[in-house]
């Protein structure tokens, strides 16, 4: 027993030192197999063009953030240090923008006041807007759903010759206050991602209609006015058909 007593801790011991070995010799294998890489560069020489593309946009996240000094203040600062050229974001026709509703007649009535304090100040600092039509006001939506906290409406409209209304009343405002030279410049996207059902929650034909709509109404104002798309997310598990 007291055999016993003295044997046991010594197996410890051993198992202990055997592993250690163990692991040292994997160690030492796997530092024997990965080879030394060495990067070296002049960065006074130039080797080929320089790809900068990603100036050409930046997101934010929603349009109603944009009327923060501080969301103002890292824009310039961004601007300042990055020289990008367009900002696109959501949620620019949501009702926290406060751009569309109806009066007891059922008829529209717009305003462009929050759109116009966020787009002076983007123009201001030398940036463009790429601007993304969407989400649906409620007053002119179909539906409840949602997305997000801040509850963008992803429903078609109600009808659809008040949004192609609606879309030609901001065209055209935005003609009146900067001009068409600079709108010329700008790009106009309809909604975000349809093919998401989070993003929209009406169907592709409906999509296209809102797009056929919405495009009449740009080029109603202007031909010359950019519009992109059908826009869709790049996701190929819920990529619509062609």
């Amino acid at each position: 027993m007291k055999e016993m007593k003295t044997i046991f801790p010594l197996l410890i011991i051993l198992g202990c030192l055997f592993e250690a070995s163990t692991f040292a010799q994997s160690n030492s294998s796997s530092k024997s197999i990965l080879q030394e890489r060495i990067i070296s560069l002049d960065y006074n020489k130039i080797k080929g063009t320089f790809n900068t593309m990603f100036k050409e946009c930046i997101g934010a996240g929603r349009a109603n953030e944009g009327l923060r000094a501080d969301w103002q203040q890292q824009l310039a600062y961004v601007k300042k240090e990055c020289d990008f050229k367009y900002i696109r974001m959501h949620g620019l026709l949501t009702d926290d923008m406060g751009v569309y509703r109806e009066d007891k007649n059922g008829n529209p009535e717009y305003n462009f006041q929050y759109i116009d304090v966020l787009y002076d100040y983007i123009l201001s600092i030398g940036m463009k807007p790429f601007v993304e039509l969407g989400f649906m006001p409620e007053a002119l939506a179909s539906g409840k759903q949602v997305i997000f906290w801040w509850k963008g409406n992803t429903t078609p409209p109600k009808d659809y010759i008040k949004w192609e209304g609606l879309i030609r009343n901001l065209v055209a405002h935005f003609t009146e206050r900067y001009g068409s030279d600079e709108v010329k410049i700008w790009y106009f996207e309809v909604w975000n991602e349809p093919n998401l059902s989070g993003f929209w929650s009406g169907t592709q034909e409906e999509y296209f209609k809102l797009y056929k709509h919405s495009v009449h109404a740009i080029k109603s104002v202007n031909k010359a006015y950019r519009v992109g798309g059908p826009a869709t997310a790049g996701a190929v598990v819920v990529a619509w058909p062609p």
